[in-house]
């Protein structure tokens, strides 16, 4: 086992950043006692992470899809209780030695053991030592097994036709759960509910059952015929009520009587011709008048619509209870037919919601006291024996991916050492991007671009996302990359470039996003130039624009010549058909008119030459100016005086601009990229200039190449320029 010398704790310094460095296996057991506040991170999310998806799935204890230092320590809690501290844990090996695993852990024992039952499983009991493949295998097959010990029963592992049967009636009622097999069947809880369930509805259903020898009960007083006659009574109770309930208001107020039926407006919207109308309209009216009387006449006058089911409702309930002679009811009559339902009724609304009803009661009572469950509960309890081994199993996995992963892990979470290391790459990056003659080794996964841009913009950086597709869906994801060397100016949304992943893929990168932030020294001292000249550009641009819309616009809605001359041509032929007197009048009117109409023609024209005149006129005072203050230049003091001012004024910006451009390099965090990812980092990630060259790189041409410097283009171009001129000759 390699260690520290002097056992002590080693912090490297890191992008101005003092990172702790996992480098033996003495280090990992130092991260049990070293506090939070000194690991590079203390949380990370799961994804983006080039890693087992199991592997994260065992650390993440919580299953809230992140991992906290916590979990860290307790992962590693674990690992030194069942395996042997050995080298091995630091070579990303895959395969597992049987002998590191600790048998003096009760733990570390069942694992050997389990350990043992696969490889004599797969064939290779002398094996020392076991592969993750091979465990997943022996998981697959047992999950593919009758019994996987998960205590679930699917229909096809039941042999017995019956038992299988009532296995596929309990499913289709209760739904079950999903197999380790991917089959569904059902487990004890299910049984449970059914016995359950099935005790409640036939109990119920027993206080409706007329005994032997009997004709009827409380609850059935009208024996096997009650239910069908209270469905009678139902299919017309509301309309039956409402009718009593009408006579007493007109008994009340006769006024009411026509008020109960459509006014004569209602009637004449009616359609006649439309068949649901009149169904509507019919279904919707009274049962029959109402009378002061209160008194329902059977027979006569009922509502088309209820006719028949009053009449079922009078042969069958009526006549028995009240006589053959008795054609109408009262309210009090209707009530005492009501009672004699009510027991009934009662035990109706009692009944128990089950979804076992649809089987039918026979068929429920078969499955109660037949020995399918019985049956189906032991199938269960041979199902859970191998359940302990499945779970070691998981463990055993739990074990070689902690062997293989965890040293990787901890130093990309607590350091970030493979970040600066041109010969390997963190966890948490992409892979590398070759976008306009550059390659940018340094990416993050992006889930949430508007998030991530809103917190990124504050790390000062340069950022580019970028949209990488491939032929797969998963190859479809979001990136952010800084660019750290260079300048901005050949970026664009839309840009393409390629992406290539950690594990070799070739994808298709586009740029979706831009966030501006100073790239290089040089780029930053120029910017505020380059700012202003963009904007006094902008405004000449805008003022010269303003000057061709005035210009155009002015053009446009003056009347053209064309329209002068036929104005004048009318005007000549009005004044021949006037006597001499009037001719000569006409004529000293038209006289004084053209020149007016020339006048008002030209006068945005003569805005404009005026315009240009007050233009020129100040050009050329400036130029006067300017001349002037040449020949004063002339004089050496003046000269010198003058050149003093311009350089102290150039020195005084460059240098702000320096100052000022070196402060924000020197801000740059890439710690904030990986906050706005998800990550809980505690220190700044400082980019210093070695970082900026490490993470953008330009594409050199390869040793041992030659550059030829003649450009070919050149005799290319003078050929065209010869065509050219023999085609216009």
């Amino acid at each position: 086992m390699l260690q520290n010398k002097d056992d002590k704790t080693v912090f490297h310094k890191y992008g101005g950043h003092y990172h702790l460095r996992i480098s033996n296996i003495q280090d990992l057991k130092h991260l049990l006692t070293i506090p939070d506040g000194r690991w590079m991170a203390t949380s990370c999310p799961l994804f983006g992470l080039t890693v087992d998806p199991a592997f994260l799935k065992f650390l993440d204890a919580d299953g809230n899809n992140r991992i906290i230092s916590e979990e860290i320590r307790i992962a590693l809690r674990w690992l030194f209780k069942c395996l042997k501290p050995s080298e091995t844990w630091l070579n990303h090996q895959s395969n597992l030695p049987i002998n590191l695993i600790n048998t003096d852990d009760p733990e570390g024992k069942a694992l050997i053991e389990s350990a043992k039952l696969v490889l004599k499983n797969i064939g290779l009991p002398d094996s020392f030592e076991i592969s993750l493949a091979q465990v997943r295998d022996r998981q697959k097959i047992m999950a593919q097994a009758d019994y996987n010990g998960d205590g679930v029963i699917p229909p096809e592992v039941v042999k017995d036709p019956s038992a299988s049967l009532f296995v596929r009636d309990l499913l289709t009622a209760y739904g079950g759960a999903l197999d380790a097999s991917g089959l569904k069947g059902i487990t004890e809880a299910n049984l449970e509910q059914f016995k359950k369930d099935a005790n409640a509805y036939i109990q119920w259903y027993n206080q409706g059952v007329i005994p032997e020898g009997e004709s009827s009960t409380l609850n059935m007083p009208f024996g096997t015929e009650t239910s069908n006659l209270y469905q009678i009574i139902n299919s017309i109770r509301d309309k039956v009520e409402l009718f009593f309930a009408q006579c007493s208001l007109v008994r009340f107020d006769p006024r009411m009587s026509d008020r109960m039926y459509p006014r004569e407006e209602e009637i004449a919207k009616l359609d006649y011709m439309n068949r649901q109308a009149i169904i509507d309209h019919i279904n919707v009216a009274p049962l029959a008048k109402a009378n002061p009387e209160g008194i329902l006449y059977l027979l006569n006058g009922i509502n088309e619509f209820y006719r028949d089911r009053v009449k079922a409702f009078h042969d069958k309930l009526v006549k028995p209870i009240f006589g053959e002679e008795v054609n109408a009811i009262s309210q009090e009559q209707w009530n005492h037919i009501l009672s004699k339902f009510a027991h009934y009724e009662k035990w109706v609304n009692s009944k128990p919601a089950v979804p076992i009803e649809t089987m039918g009661i026979e068929k429920i009572k078969a499955y109660l006291y037949a020995p399918h469950d019985a049956a189906i509960r032991s199938l269960i309890i041979e199902d859970k024996t191998v359940a302990d081994e499945i779970q070691q199993l998981q463990n055993l996995e739990k074990l070689i991916l902690y062997h293989q992963w965890l040293f990787v892990f901890v130093n990309n979470y607590v350091s970030f050492p493979h970040l600066f290391n041109t010969e390997t790459q963190a966890m948490f990056e992409m892979g590398k991007l070759v976008l306009g003659g550059r390659e940018y080794s340094f990416s993050v996964r992006v889930e949430n671009r508007v998030a991530h841009s809103n917190l990124a913009k504050n790390s000062g950086i340069y950022l580019l996302y970028l949209q990488v597709t491939g032929f797969k869906t998963e190859d479809s994801f979001e990136i952010a990359v800084p660019v750290t060397r260079g300048n901005g100016k050949q970026f664009y949304v839309g840009k393409r470039g390629v992406f290539f992943t950690i594990m070799g893929r070739e994808l298709d990168a586009q740029i979706v996003q831009i966030v501006e932030n100073p790239i290089s020294l040089l780029d930053s001292i120029k910017d505020p130039f380059r700012r202003l000249y963009a904007l006094i550009g902008g405004r000449i641009s805008q003022i010269s624009s303003s000057i061709q819309k005035e210009s155009e616009k002015a053009i446009i809605t003056s009347p053209s010549d064309q329209q002068i001359i036929q104005r004048e041509l009318q005007q000549a032929q009005q004044t021949t058909a006037r006597s001499q007197e009037a001719s000569e009048v006409g004529q000293q009117a038209r006289t004084s008119e053209t020149p007016r109409t020339e006048i008002q023609r030209s006068g945005t024209a003569r805005d404009i030459m005026i315009g240009t005149g007050l233009l020129v006129a100040g050009l050329g005072t400036a130029l006067k100016f300017i001349v002037d203050a040449a020949k004063q230049l002339t004089q050496p003091k003046t000269l010198q005086v003058l050149l003093i001012m311009v350089g102290v004024f150039i020195i005084i910006g460059v240098t702000a601009s320096f100052i000022s451009a070196l402060l924000k390099l020197r801000q740059r965090d890439m710690g904030v990229l990986l906050q706005a990812s998800g990550w809980s980092i505690n220190g700044r990630m400082r980019l210093i200039r070695p970082m900026a060259k490490l993470f953008c790189r330009k594409t050199k041409i390869p040793k041992g190449s030659r550059k030829k410097h003649k450009e070919l283009l050149v005799p290319l171009e003078r050929l065209a320029r010869k065509r050219m001129k023999r085609g216009e000759s």
